[in-house]
């Protein structure tokens, strides 16, 4: 897919809008962010490009994640668990891994189909204030895909970055 400066301007507009709503609504003082976000109880909207996800921490460290994307024709639906490990964990930055769970379809002008994804992926979260942080990973998903009106199906190995903003809600920040 390319984009045109016209589809450039409108993304770096609507970042810009993003970040200045959001920038309240995280902002806080070092004595208000002492203890991690990712504790048992909380949850997150997490949004990145070009989906959302919701994650639920069920115990401290530990979170499971319901999450969608869609571009192209192509929709992404899945189950995430992450792990931030408690000798890592810090109060500003938080490394994680992740075991991921996907079903995929597609619809192009010549094909239509579904299938799976499995993955891996490692990264971290950095805390940017009482409720709100950025997050980044990379990650390897095995993908594979079947086209419906010709069986033909196809797999691989997929590599990720993935880059996001969260806000969390509830727990104990």
């Amino acid at each position: 897919m390319r984009m045109n400066g016209r589809d450039k301007d409108g993304i770096l507009r609507g970042v810009c809008l993003f970040l200045a709503m959001a920038w309240p609504v995280g902002y806080a003082s070092a004595q208000e962010i002492s203890k991690p976000l990712q504790t048992k109880g909380a949850y997150n909207l997490s949004i990145n490009y070009p989906g959302a996800a919701l994650r639920y921490f069920v115990a401290d460290g530990k979170g499971l994640e319901l999450l969608a994307q869609s571009q192209s024709g192509v929709l992404v639906g899945g189950l995430r668990y992450y792990r931030y490990p408690a000798r890592l964990r810090g109060v500003s930055l938080n490394p994680y891994w992740a075991v991921e769970g996907d079903y995929l379809s597609f619809k192009g002008d010549v094909s239509k189909g579904k299938g799976w994804g499995c993955g891996l992926y490692a990264g971290a979260e950095y805390r940017l204030g009482r409720r709100l942080a950025v997050q980044t990973e990379f990650g390897a998903m095995h993908v594979s895909l079947t086209d419906k009106s010709t069986d033909l199906s196809e797999s691989g190995l997929e590599f990720l970055i993935n880059l996001g903003i969260n806000f969390y809600f509830g727990g104990r920040p």
